[in-house]
């Protein structure tokens, strides 16, 4: 047998364990391999949460050495962003305009810091409705606008394994 070989793979034996021990056994295990999966083309942007965007921003041109390209705020997010690029994959510095926006809570709750990943997809709503078809919790059931134009939908966290998932279109690609 393979190092990377199953140990039960066409075996029940797995499943008579769980009901041994008097659980079901997940009815999520395996499962995605039953559909087809998400068409991401690369990583859109890193969303990182700062108190301060002008500071933050000192930090990535003065010490990393990258250039500010676009400083926007989203009012409906209640969020002020500033984008660096490198590489064909962006940062996004987030800033709250509100303390009872998401970024606002977010640093509240757990501080600055990687707040998201986003993905670019072509055709965002048939990707939402394939991660819904796979019981993947959607914040976003429909795409909104976004930063520097995009179209954007969130997959919460509790379906993503804790890291919050952007989806990002850009129609005029």
């Amino acid at each position: 047998m393979s190092f990377f070989q199953p140990k039960f793979k066409h075996s029940k034996k797995p499943r008579k364990r769980y009901k041994k021990q008097g659980k079901s056994f997940p009815k999520h295990t395996n499962n995605f391999s039953k559909y087809r999966v998400m068409d991401l083309n690369y990583i859109e942007h890193i969303g990182i949460a700062v108190k301060n965007i002008e500071e933050a921003t000192a930090y990535y041109e003065g010490v990393l050495g990258l250039k500010c390209y676009s400083v926007e705020e989203v009012a409906d997010q209640k969020v002020k962003t500033a984008f660096f690029k490198i590489g064909q994959t962006k940062i996004e510095l987030l800033e709250s305009t509100d303390p009872e926006g998401p970024i606002g809570k977010f640093i509240e709750k757990k501080g600055e810091g990687i707040h998201h990943i986003a993905f670019a997809v072509n055709n965002l709503e048939k990707q939402l409705a394939d991660a819904e078809s796979k019981e993947v919790r959607l914040i976003d059931k429909a795409p909104r606008k976004g930063a520097e134009g995009l179209h954007i939908a969130f997959l919460h966290p509790k379906s993503t394994h804790g890291v919050l998932t952007e989806l990002c279109e850009n129609k005029a690609e």
